[in-house]
């Protein structure tokens, strides 16, 4: 049984649109844009500063803190009804609701919007935070900046498939931007695993009856009966994986086999692509300078 895409234009190891721009924002120590297709992930680097909390201190090495940046919308506690309109975020954290000034309505309270998470896959805020904190902690040399914290933002602009691999990529771009010691680039890519026998084409990657689409939208995500892998592999030593995260079916050993190979082929791409955005910042940052 075969498993075509709903969009048929595309292969099953094809990437979506990708673009990127790096220090983005203005008062973080790194930041970086990245979409791919629809999806679109801001995050902003801190540090490594001293940690305001005695429990981020340790004496022998850094620490590496995620979070997701809420914006906020005006709530009116009205007995007519409520409304609501949204508020820019300034990336810079999650912010504390407030009440509105002299020009606010009577009774206008801002209170947090909520992070929105990938779309049926279950996982809540939280364990997003500690996978992008266990895949970028593995790639710094948190040894060079002890009794300091690293603090990543995330902030996710618009999501549509792919969001928490795409989070990971833009994280380690906003790293290098920061200028931080790093041993290795992870680089992560999202999978849906269909199961079941079939026939090599053109629209489908088939390995002993294993479907896998690469880089998949929200659309095709959603759904039953198929497995969402997402893996974070070093770029320099591809045969190492530093995390993954299985959300949908359970994933048979067939299934991961094949998508580690369609993560490798993914990587080499990011890889270039992270390479070109480092080289086009420097070359805009040349031509700044001396004009």
């Amino acid at each position: 049984m075969t498993y075509p895409r709903p969009c048929k234009k595309r292969k099953a190891t094809a990437l979506r649109p990708l673009s990127a721009e790096l220090s983005t924002l203005s008062r973080s120590d790194g930041s970086a844009s990245l979409r791919c297709g629809n999806t679109h992930i801001l995050v902003a680097v801190h540090g490594p500063t001293a940690p305001r909390m005695s429990r981020w201190e340790k004496y022998d090495r850094g620490a590496v803190s995620v979070a997701f940046s809420r914006g906020l919308m005006a709530h009116h506690s009205s007995s007519a009804g409520a409304s609501s309109s949204p508020a820019p975020s300034d990336g810079g954290g999650p912010s504390p609701p407030a009440t509105s000034g002299g020009d606010g309505a009577p009774g206008e309270r801002m209170k947090p919007l909520p992070v929105p998470l990938p779309p049926g896959l279950g996982a809540s805020e939280r364990e997003l935070e500690h996978f992008l904190r266990d895949a970028l902690s593995s790639c710094i040399m948190l040894e060079r900046y002890p009794r300091c914290v690293i603090q990543v933002v995330v902030q996710i602009v618009q999501a549509d498939g792919g969001v928490l691999g795409t989070a990971v990529n833009c994280a380690v771009m906003a790293l290098m931007d920061a200028g931080l010691a790093m041993r290795g680039l992870p680089v992560a890519s999202t999978c849906v695993v269909f199961g079941g026998a079939g026939e090599k084409s053109g629209q489908e990657r088939v390995g002993g009856g294993v479907t896998v689409w690469l880089d998949p939208t929200a659309e095709e995500e959603s759904g039953e009966g198929h497995s969402t892998v997402v893996l974070v592999t070093d770029a320099s030593e591809q045969s190492l994986i530093l995390n993954s995260m299985t959300f949908g079916s359970p994933l048979s050993l067939e299934g991961l086999t094949c998508s580690i190979d369609v993560s490798n082929q993914m990587a080499v791409a990011m890889l270039k692509f992270m390479r070109l955005a480092v080289e086009q910042k420097v070359t805009k940052e040349l031509q700044t300078l001396w004009s």
